[in-house]
């Protein structure tokens, strides 16, 4: 899996920023300093909250992204959300999210959309992957189900009788060409 592309930390919250130290040197009086060191944490702890909020939103996002509690009463879906290629809100909220959290991340002047084009590529690969569309569409063939769980006649089943045919097929073959060559 490829590594995220890094995001680098936001000036504002480096300390020792030069925007900051350069207006703080600047000031000839000592209110205008203490204004200048005000308006500064002021706007770091804006970002604080901004950080907070898009963190909260995340966790929510994957709270409600779980699977449903199976003790509770109805038939469950057993994946995380998005639940397959063919889950619209699953992947929309996803990308939402995803988009969300970059930005936040990019600091207070956002990311530029970014993010969202980078959430909307994510998305499309892994929802238009010929094996993703191959198991969404024969989820019988999802690895690690039980063999009983899959209908009589899919694709498991009729695979097994053809291999079991040409491995038959080959083991006549080989025993007619050792006869053939004793000969």
């Amino acid at each position: 899996m490829p590594e995220p592309t890094p995001i680098p930390i936001p000036g504002i919250l480096d300390p020792e920023r030069a925007h900051l130290l350069g207006e703080l040197n600047a000031a000839e009086d000592g209110e205008q300093k203490v204004a200048d060191l005000q308006q500064a944490l002021a706007d770091t702890c804006g970002y604080g909250r901004d950080l907070w909020q898009g963190v909260d939103a995340l966790r929510s996002y994957l709270l409600n992204s779980l699977p449903p509690d199976p003790r509770s009463p109805g038939l469950h879906h057993t994946g995380a959300s998005p639940t397959g290629p063919d889950d619209e809100v699953g992947w929309r909220n996803w990308m939402a999210a995803y988009a969300e959290a970059h930005a936040v991340l990019a600091g207070p002047n956002g990311d530029s959309g970014f993010g969202v084009s980078e959430a909307s590529r994510e998305a499309q690969t892994r929802r238009s992957a010929p094996s993703v569309r191959l198991l969404a569409e024969h989820p019988e063939l999802q690895p690690g189900r039980p063999v009983g769980s899959r209908p009589p006649g899919s694709l498991p089943s009729r695979l097994a009788r053809v291999l079991a045919v040409a491995t038959t097929t080959l083991a006549v073959r080989a025993v007619l060409v050792r006869r053939l060559r004793r000969r």
